[in-house]
């Protein structure tokens, strides 16, 4: 009898791994793992070991700053996975085998003088540049209200979304909501895809009648792990903020 991981993967679960690490992506897929995700956190976490040291000079060699050194990692180390679950894409004709990017979550730093508008044009701006020329990349879109009103565009773009994270059922309705109205514009839903990434050890799920709210994350849920900036593919301004969160590398089922 299949145990562990194993007997996960045999009952039909979907294992993402929650890392970019190239030694875990590999060990994960051995595994059985069929795709893995990213986030500003998780790639501070690796950037702390010191392995990537001469990728970060080199990177810093070209004239890059701080943040855009930290995009530039990021980038080569979500698409060095996308390689390693490639195959899994395209057996799977794109159910899974999918990577995902994070868009820059400073975005919704409060202190930062950005409308409403602002915020939701520069998702949409950096979600189409960082998928630009990724089969199996998916984009991670905040589900704040900024990053909700950014998901129609990018569907309509054809952009493959990650929803995270979603606590009630309202933002999943917004969610899929606004989904649906972008994907809808394509000539054809045939290549598209999109994962909502429920949280749901903190939900309101089957709690929508009672008069409490899921609890929220503890003070420092503020991405303050990666360098400020603009979180572009040609780099920006930032403070080189160091990281201030728990490692975290484990397999996860995507939502």
């Amino acid at each position: 009898m299949a145990t562990g991981l194993a007997s996960l993967v045999a009952s039909g679960t979907r294992l993402w791994l929650d890392s970019v690490d190239p030694g875990l992506v590999r060990q994960a897929r051995a595994a059985g793992a069929t795709g893995a995700t990213s986030n500003p956190v998780i790639i501070a976490d690796l950037v702390k070991g010191g392995r990537f040291n001469d990728r970060i000079a080199a990177l810093a060699a070209t004239g890059l700053d701080d943040g855009g050194v930290a995009w530039a990692l990021t980038d080569e180390l979500v698409a060095e996975a996308e390689g390693e679950y490639l195959g899994v894409w395209e057996a799977s004709g794109g159910d899974d085998g999918w990577v995902s990017f994070e868009l820059d979550p400073l975005i919704e730093d409060p202190a930062l003088p950005m409308t409403h508008d602002e915020r939701v044009a520069r998702y949409v701006e950096l979600g189409l540049a960082w998928s630009r020329g990724h089969r199996n990349r998916m984009i991670k879109v905040p589900a704040t209200a900024a990053g909700i009103a950014a998901l129609e565009p990018l569907a309509a773009a054809g952009v493959p979304l990650n929803v995270t994270l979603l606590f009630t059922h309202a933002q999943v309705e917004q969610a899929r909501d606004a989904i649906w109205r972008g994907a809808s514009r394509l000539p054809s839903l045939g290549s598209f895809k999109s994962v909502y990434s429920v949280f749901v050890s903190r939900s309101t799920f089957g709690r929508r009648n009672r008069r409490r709210t899921c609890r929220r994350r503890p003070a420092g849920r503020r991405p303050s792990s990666m360098p400020s900036g603009s979180g572009t593919p040609t780099g920006s301004s930032g403070s080189g903020i160091r990281p201030r969160w728990p490692s975290r590398s484990c397999l996860r089922a995507p939502a």
